[in-house]
């Protein structure tokens, strides 16, 4: 279970019918699901010290930044078979997760690495237990995205909702018999454990698996045919990510702690948007080099219009709320809030404009991203070590605004018409 960072950089490369009911059921449930996780880190920065709620974020920061290698393009291709087949080959999905669960095991081991490097290392077993989770999501996680292709949303709406539910629960009770911070990573492991062994249980029924091999399926899934997709959502992916563990190399886990109790608000002002984001690939429709760029500039500004107030309240109580929701001690993050809420408005915008970019040009956006996250590193070393968390939030600021410029130019023009065209999943024959 993740610290639930963003999720602009995934998307569906098809919708089926009934996608538009999923995109609500799930934007519900995403809405809900980040107010019950922005009410949980409340309850922890009450509750620990500002070095122990800065451990806990920070090891949580790290478990979502090591997961982007499980991914390996395995859930897209999943949903896209979900999609063009009828009947599942369970022996090929069974493949493709053993595949997920290997990576999640080495993503383990490379959380417990960077821990060491940037925390007190006599608490890597911080890291270690919460490896175990990291470990067992692309089990759940799978599954989830079979039923996407099925255009099944209710499993995971309710599995957003009941798990932050249960993180609640089990994790007040961690806090009230005193284990802190171990019960809270424990809280974290448990629900996470339980719902990735109850997801396919859950999800089972709602598809149609065959023991029945089907090459063409196998074929779809093997990693020479999945790696391609993943390129673009691990590089952006780790965009988003990297700046809280250079952070923590740069200024400790205490500055992790504030800076993160701001990002939260950076991240809840982004729901709407990001719910907009869901169906921007079905705005475009089959013409998507006569739609792409008018589509993209009329959700763009949507979404910045429906951001803008949201963003202004909380920059001007920025100060109030940080101290209501996480602590006196965290006030001293109103400044690098108003820079967050600034760069929530390119942020909004990026978000509906990245799906249908990546359909338009995958590799270049790749390219793009790959620069975004260079240029957001380098900000991070050259203004974090002079002013700290308000230096991270100004290089968040800069390379969005950078890549919402470069990703809108990269948006294939009308009069361009049949000379662009999407970049479908690449096809594949079996062996």
């Amino acid at each position: 279970m993740e610290l639930d960072l963003g999720e602009r950089w995934h998307h569906q490369l098809r919708r089926p019918s009934g996608a538009g009911r999923m995109s609500a059921q799930l934007g519900i449930a995403r809405a809900v699901a980040g107010l019950l996780t922005t009410a949980w880190l409340a309850i922890l920065a009450h509750q620990l010290t500002v070095s122990q709620f800065g451990q806990v974020t920070l090891v949580l920061s790290l478990g979502s930044l090591v997961s982007i290698g499980t991914d390996l393009g395995i859930p897209l291709a999943l949903s896209k078979v979900a999609l063009d087949h009828q009947r599942i080959d369970q022996e090929a999905v069974r493949r493709a997760v053993i595949t997920r669960l290997l990576a999640g095991l080495i993503a383990g081991l490379v959380l417990i690495a960077l821990w060491i490097n940037s925390a007190p290392a006599d608490r890597w077993w911080m890291a270690g237990l919460y490896s175990i989770s990291v470990a067992v999501t692309p089990l759940g996680g799978s599954f989830l995205a079979l039923l996407r292709g099925r255009a099944i949303g209710i499993v995971e709406a309710v599995y957003n909702v009941a798990s932050k539910l249960a993180l609640l629960a089990v994790g007040v009770a961690t806090l009230a018999a005193g284990w802190k911070p171990s019960g809270v990573i424990g809280a974290f492991v448990l629900v996470d454990v339980v719902s990735s062994l109850a997801l396919p249980l859950f999800a089972r029924p709602r598809l149609s698996m065959t023991a029945d091999p089907d090459p063409l399926q196998r074929a779809e899934l093997r990693l020479r045919a999945t790696l391609p997709l993943a390129a673009a959502g691990i590089i952006g992916s780790a965009y988003e990510r990297i700046d809280i563990w250079l952070l923590a190399v740069l200024k400790g886990s205490g500055s992790v702690a504030i800076y993160v109790s701001a990002y939260k608000f950076y991240d809840t002002v982004l729901l709407p948007a990001m719910a907009m984001a869901s169906a921007a690939v079905a705005a475009v429709g089959t013409d998507l080099a006569g739609n792409a760029r008018p589509v993209a500039r009329r959700l763009a500004l949507r979404a910045t219009a429906v951001a803008a107030p949201i963003a202004l309240i909380v920059a001007l109580l920025s100060s109030r709320l940080l101290r209501a929701a996480f602590g006196d001690h965290y006030g001293s993050a109103s400044t690098a809030v108003d820079i967050l809420m600034v760069a929530s408005l390119p942020g909004a915008a990026l978000s509906v404009i990245t799906p249908i970019a990546l359909l338009s040009r995958r590799d270049y956006i790749a390219r793009l991203t790959v620069a975004g996250l260079v240029g957001n590193v380098v900000a991070n070393l050259v203004l974090v070590p002079t002013i700290g968390i308000k230096g991270a939030a100004v290089a968040f600021l800069i390379t969005d605004v950078a890549l919402l410029a470069a990703f809108y130019t990269a948006l294939p023009k009308a009069e361009l018409g049949a000379s662009v065209t999407a970049l479908p999943i690449r096809k594949v024959t079996p062996e």
